[in-house]
C-alpha cells in the first residue's frame, strides 16, 4: 500500500514539473535601436549623437559614422549612448548604430546633413583707430553711424577718407596729387582700402591666438595705417623728412606673453 502511495505521488510532482516547463521558450524582451541629435548642423559643429531612447536591456553601443568621402569618423564617447564627433567638411554623413542586449541585436540607420553656413559681415570696425582718428566728419552720431554701415556700402566713404588723406599730407609737407605709398597706390586708390574697415575671417588660415585673420593680438595694425597714409614712396617724397615721425605710434609690442586662450591676455603684473 506504502509503495502505491510513493508512485502516485512521485506521478502528480512529475505532472506538475511537465506543466511548468513544457510550453516555455524561455525570457524575451522588446529590443530596439534609436539615434536622435542635432542631425542637420554647419560645418565645424560639434555633432552630438544620442541612442538613450533605444529600448531594451543593451549591453553595448556599436556606433559606425563615416564622413562625406567615405572616411571612418573617430568619435568621443564612442562605446556610450551619447557620442560625439566634429563635422569638418560639408555633406552627408552616414551613422549606423546596432545596439546588443544579452538575448539579441537591433540596428539603426540615419544621416547627418552638414553645411557650409553663409556669413553676411553686418558692420564695419575691424580697425577702431580709422574711425577714431582718420573720421573726422563730425559729431559722434556720424563716427557712430560709420560703424554701422555695410562693408558692401563702405565705399561711399571713399570719396571723404581721399580728401582727408590729401588734407594731411599737404599739412606734413607731402604732395597728395604724387603720393604712391608702399602697396604702390594713391589716396584714391588708398581711401577705398580704408573706408570699408573689416577684418577677414578664414578658419582654415588661423593666426597665433585664433581664426580672425589679419590681426593677431600683438600686431600694430596702427603703424601699418600710418605706414600706408604717410610713407611716400613717390620721386616727390623720397627726400621728405617730415614723415618719418609719422609712421609708428612708438607703441611697442606687448611686454609679457598673450595667452592662446580666449580672453587672450596676458597675465598681470
Amino acid at each position: 500500500m506504502k509503495n502505491i502511495v510513493k508512485i502516485f505521488t512521485l506521478s502528480i510532482i512529475g505532472g506538475l514539473l511537465l506543466a511548468s516547463c513544457g510550453d516555455d521558450d524561455g525570457p524575451s524582451e522588446e529590443l530596439s535601436a534609436n539615434i536622435a541629435g542635432n542631425l542637420n548642423v554647419d560645418v565645424e559643429s560639434t555633432v552630438n549623437l544620442d541612442a538613450s531612447a533605444s529600448l531594451g536591456t543593451i549591453i553595448t553601443y556599436d556606433w559606425t559614422v563615416t564622413d562625406p568621402d567615405g572616411a571612418a569618423v573617430t568619435l568621443e564617447n564612442e562605446s556610450s549612448s551619447m557620442p560625439s564627433f566634429v563635422a569638418t567638411k560639408a555633406g552627408v554623413y552616414d551613422v549606423d548604430l546596432a545596439v546588443t542586449s544579452a538575448l539579441s541585436t537591433a540596428t539603426f540607420a540615419t544621416e547627418v546633413t552638414v553645411t557650409s553656413p553663409t556669413y553676411a559681415t553686418s558692420d564695419q570696425m575691424g580697425r577702431p583707430a580709422i574711425n577714431t582718428v582718420f573720421n573726422f566728419f563730425g559729431s559722434a552720431e556720424v563716427k557712430n553711424g560709420y560703424n554701422m554701415t555695410l562693408p558692401s556700402e563702405g565705399s561711399a566713404n571713399a570719396t571723404a577718407f581721399a580728401g582727408i588723406l590729401d588734407a594731411l599730407q599737404t599739412y606734413i609737407g607731402l604732395d597728395p596729387d604724387q603720393f604712391e605709398n608702399i602697396l604702390g597706390i594713391g589716396n584714391d586708390a588708398l581711401a577705398g582700402v580704408l573706408a570699408v574697415d573689416v577684418l577677414q575671417s578664414n578658419k582654415n588660415s588661423a593666426t597665433a591666438y585664433g581664426s580672425l585673420n589679419g590681426r593677431a593680438l600683438g600686431d600694430d595694425v596702427v603703424d601699418v595705417t600710418l605706414i600706408l597714409a604717410f610713407s611716400d614712396q613717390s620721386a616727390a617724397g623720397a627726400n621728405n623728412q617730415v614723415k618719418d615721425g609719422l609712421v609708428s605710434d612708438n607703441v611697442d609690442s606687448n611686454d609679457k606673453s598673450f595667452s592662446n586662450s580666449f580672453p587672450y591676455l596676458a597675465d598681470p603684473h
